[in-house]
């Protein structure tokens, strides 16, 4: 009689409890570069399987037509142990969505950049770290946990904010603001983010850019100012891509990134990159890409090392 009734509860249960959808996708690849740098360190050829991951989605809607759900990133490097990448649940409707977790912040939705022109980014091997290697959108807080809203999109138009508390003493507390418009082929994004840092003065960060496709062509133009203790940092970038026949995309950006707060002589602290890109699509999911990259970086003052060099790379990439 037990079995019995726990199994009329269990009927019950599954007549009354919507079931979730769970989707399960991953990605992997493998690549061989090859760096000719002024710094010894950086010269010399690599290969490496360290950008795959797992994500798995789980979703469910209402009778109302509220839907809900948990995303899990895990990022796997091989002989090496699994990480979670990202983390969150979220809920959308008629009102927009709000993601609550690890994720990304809304600038990354939102922001353009010249390299979103091709897949790979394969930047420069030089030092500095405050230097842009991009004229996109700046992200503060990375996946840490935060609060995003995105609004419905209005004829076109979109805005969303994020906000972080990074706990109780609140020194590297961020929000985030994105906007976009589209219009037809043409789309416009902005985003501006604010990261407090304890006893100095303020991150904050603006990007704008525009993408526009005709035809086989997209082109995109972007730039962004990034400001801080010693940082005054203006990028301004330019890209397109062209598919040809048999699978084939060809993609290139250039860009340009000063900081006028740090110079030595008449010299800023300058970092110019030129990308080039050959797609080819295997097979549906199943991708190659030849990347070329070339760079000039000079440090303007600051403790990095002047560089110039190229990277070439060759890489193979599967989605399932």
């Amino acid at each position: 009689m037990k079995k019995l009734a726990i199994s009329a509860t269990l009927v019950a249960l599954m007549s009354t409890t919507a079931l979730a959808e769970v989707s399960i996708s991953g990605t992997t690849e493998f690549y061989y570069r090859d760096v000719d740098s002024q710094i010894t360190a950086n010269k010399g050829d690599s290969m490496g399987n360290t950008d795959n991951e797992i994500k798995f989605t789980f979703s469910n809607k209402s009778d109302t037509g509220l839907e809900y759900g948990y995303v899990v990133e895990m990022s796997t490097v091989a002989d090496s142990s699994s990480t979670v990448d990202e983390s969150s649940l979220y809920i959308s409707g008629g009102f927009g969505k709000v993601v609550l977790g690890g994720n990304d912040a809304v600038t990354d939705n939102f922001g353009i950049g010249e390299q979103d022109i091709m897949d790979e980014e394969v930047t420069g091997t030089y030092t500095n770290a405050t230097i842009q290697s991009n004229a996109g959108e700046n992200s503060y807080s990375s996946d840490s946990d935060k609060v995003s809203y995105f609004t419905p999109t209005f004829s076109g138009f979109q805005t969303g904010i994020s906000v972080y508390d990074s706990g109780v003493a609140g020194t590297s507390d961020s929000i985030s603001y994105g906007a976009s418009y589209t219009i037809d082929a043409l789309k416009v994004g902005y985003t501006k983010g604010t990261e407090e840092v304890s006893g100095a003065i303020d991150n904050d960060s603006q990007n704008i850019g525009a993408k526009f496709s005709f035809g086989s062509a997209t082109v995109v133009a972007a730039m962004s100012k990034v400001e801080g203790a010693d940082e005054d940092i203006e990028t301004v970038g330019f890209g397109g891509n062209y598919k040809l026949p048999e699978g084939f995309t060809l993609a290139a950006s250039t860009m340009t990134s000063e900081d006028s707060l740090d110079f030595s002589g008449t010299e800023k602290e300058k970092l110019t990159q030129n990308m080039l890109e050959i797609k080819k699509e295997i097979v549906p999911g199943l991708n190659g890409y030849i990347n070329y990259t070339d760079y000039s970086y000079k440090n303007g003052g600051e403790s990095s090392t002047d560089d110039d060099g190229t990277v070439t790379q060759f890489k193979i990439t599967a989605s399932f």
